[in-house]
């Protein structure tokens, strides 16, 4: 088998091209439709000159205005003086909402990008995994509790219920795809690359392909769903005509339902049938054996030790640790051995510099590990001047006998 080079550009794939083209294309209806919302609403608001808050007396000043209009989307203000049930289960979906986008914020900007500011979205990782779960728990409460309702419905369109169901949908498979080991550090360079016009190739894996196609679907969907304006605004507005004066207003004639349909089969048809083909072509892909990977893994697929090593290494830390099963070959401190990297001084650099192989790849792709907390990151400047071959066995003695203080 050729060696791997990773220098070679990587070619684009038809998936690659259909999903990047599908994104452009659901950016641009979702960026569009959201400044046709949003002038539509403010011109309605500045006519009828309504903007009901259960509040007396109230500031008619435009600072005034301001500040209820910031209270209310911040706070549901007025939601939590009307209905406290939906108040809470809307809170719920605001703040999972909120916490999903800040952790997803890692695919889209690289740290050289803003600095200092990157330790707050790698500290937000964690809040934003298990705070992410508030937002189904949240659509969820709050799409029954509408089903509940008979007089007060905000829900009256297939629209509406389709992007629920997507609000619902979404993070459930994100968080499904959490566990399946994909190899975010592909998906952050594809996400990148269509921020930068510079495309990297998609992963192929069967989950991420639906997470990302049922958020183009969303995208899309979005801006004909009046929830376009209830998910920032609840139910402060009351502006006549801007959510519908009925069941009936949001409706369309039958011939444009249809020709929406047709460009909706279009635009989402292609890359779906383009990823089932793949996802069937490629297959299943086992996790391979760690002492084969870890004896061949420079020629083969080089994702497959990225999606694999937690897996691996947490597996023998439970063989090691939980077990008493010690192993003389395959370990953490092989992987340090050998791919140990100098510094300008000449000594190899700890888990800390941005050089470590280690730390350069988990502080780009804002994950924290405790690996190093307990192993030593580096070896000796001697140690790493030896053959990769021999530089593990000359590391062995000296970890039994020395302690492994993080550096």
């Amino acid at each position: 088998m050729d060696e791997f080079d990773l220098n070679a550009p990587p070619p684009l794939s038809a998936l690659t091209i259909a999903f990047a083209t599908l994104f452009y294309v659901a950016a641009a209806i979702l960026l569009l439709g959201l400044f046709v919302q949003t002038v539509r609403m403010v011109y309605r608001v500045a006519r009828s000159g309504r903007i009901d808050v259960p509040e007396t007396p109230a500031d008619a000043s435009l600072a005034g205005r301001a500040v209820r209009l910031a209270s209310e989307v911040f706070l549901l203000r007025s939601t939590f003086f009307s209905d406290r049930w939906a108040w809470i289960f809307g809170a719920a979906f605001h703040f999972g909402l909120f916490l999903v986008l800040a952790r997803h914020l890692r695919y889209f900007i690289e740290p050289a990008w803003i600095g200092p500011l990157w330790k707050v979205v790698v500290l937000v990782q964690p809040f934003g995994f298990y705070g992410g779960i508030a937002l189904p728990l949240g659509a969820g409460a709050w799409w029954i509790r509408q089903a509940w309702l008979r007089d007060h419905r905000l829900l009256d369109s297939r629209v509406d219920r389709v992007v629920l169901a997507l609000l619902i949908a979404i993070p459930l498979v994100g968080y499904v795809n959490n566990y399946i080991h994909t190899d975010i550090v592909a998906v952050k360079a594809f996400m990148v690359g269509l921020l930068t016009f510079d495309w990297k190739p998609l992963p192929s894996d069967p989950v991420l392909l639906l997470h990302l196609w049922l958020v183009a679907l969303l995208m899309i969907l979005l801006p004909f769903s009046r929830l376009l304006l209830l998910i920032p605004l609840g139910r402060m507005l009351h502006v006549p005509g801007l959510l519908g004066g009925g069941p009936g207003s949001w409706r369309r004639k039958s011939n444009v339902v249809w020709a929406a349909a047709v460009l909706l089969l279009a635009m989402l048809g292609p890359p779906a049938v383009i990823a089932a083909a793949q996802v069937v072509k490629d297959g299943i892909r086992p996790a391979p054996g760690f002492a084969g990977l870890v004896a061949g893994h420079s020629t083969e697929d080089s994702t497959v030790m990225i999606r694999f090593h937690p897996k691996f290494l947490l597996s023998f830390r439970t063989m090691v640790v939980h077990h008493g099963e010690q192993t003389t070959s395959d370990n953490i401190e092989r992987c340090v051995s050998c791919h140990a990297v100098n510094g300008a001084d000449g000594t190899p650099v700890g888990y800390n510099d941005p050089q470590h192989f280690c730390g350069s790849c988990h502080f780009r792709n804002a994950v924290t590990i405790d690996c190093f907390e307990c192993h030593n990151s580096r070896i000796p400047k001697q140690e790493a001047t030896l053959p990769s071959t021999t530089r593990f066995a000359a590391l062995r003695p000296r970890a039994s006998t020395e302690g492994s203080a993080r550096p």
